[in-house]
């Protein structure tokens, strides 16, 4: 008897790892098919997205209540409204005004200007939510061209620079989380976060050139 219940030890110990080999390779396949497949164009990235979800939860990576969970409708609805101010930029004509204040910054060079976009996009980052700073500022300058840059060459600065709002303490919810923990102040995010800001512009300027 002793045997037998070992045996059926094992086996249940063999089933969990089949089990668990089927949803490491579900994920890996997931993931792989998603960055590939959304990297050529192939197919859109919502419903690829959707088709993986549903994979993982058939496989039990993880369950349904987790995926509902995991969606963020906070964001979601953020993403939704600040549609309106690029619409209000592009139908107020304000983003024909900006458009041409940014063309003089071409007289700084390709690597100049990309590094202007890149920090004039962190600076509006740091005061408003990200999402809305490229949806205003994608509207300005979907219409722009440089001499010498390619569309996806600015479009990527601007949206490396939206990601990059390291100079304020409201600038992302992290920035929040240790300001009071870590006994910062203002200045402190101004100093050190400016800082960094100019850095990651200057290798993200220099990067955006190798494209």
């Amino acid at each position: 008897m002793a045997e037998h219940g070992g045996a059926d030890v094992s086996l249940e110990d063999t089933g969990e790892n089949a089990q668990e080999k089927l949803q490491l390779v579900a994920c890996g396949a997931g993931i792989l098919a998603l960055l590939s497949l959304s990297a050529v164009g192939v197919v859109n990235l919502f419903p690829l997205a959707l088709a993986i979800a549903f994979l993982l939860v058939s496989v039990g990576c993880i369950s349904l209540d987790q995926a509902w969970k995991s969606i963020s409708y906070r964001l979601l609805l953020t993403i939704a409204c600040s549609f309106g101010p690029g619409a209000a930029l592009a139908n107020t004509n304000v983003s024909t005004v900006i458009g041409v204040t940014l063309l003089k910054l071409q007289v700084l060079g390709r690597y100049g200007f990309l590094l202007s976009i890149f920090l004039i996009t962190s600076a509006l980052s740091c005061m408003v939510s990200n999402s809305a700073t490229v949806v205003s500022l994608y509207s300005v300058l979907r219409g722009i061209r440089v001499p010498g840059l390619t569309p996806e060459q600015v479009m990527l600065a601007m949206l490396l620079g939206a990601s990059s709002a390291f100079a304020t303490p409201i600038g992302y919810q992290t920035n929040l989380m240790v300001l009071g923990r870590g006994g910062y102040g203002f200045g402190d995010f101004v100093i050190l976060g400016g800082g960094l800001t100019l850095v990651v512009g200057l290798c993200v300027s220099g990067l955006c050139l190798m494209i």
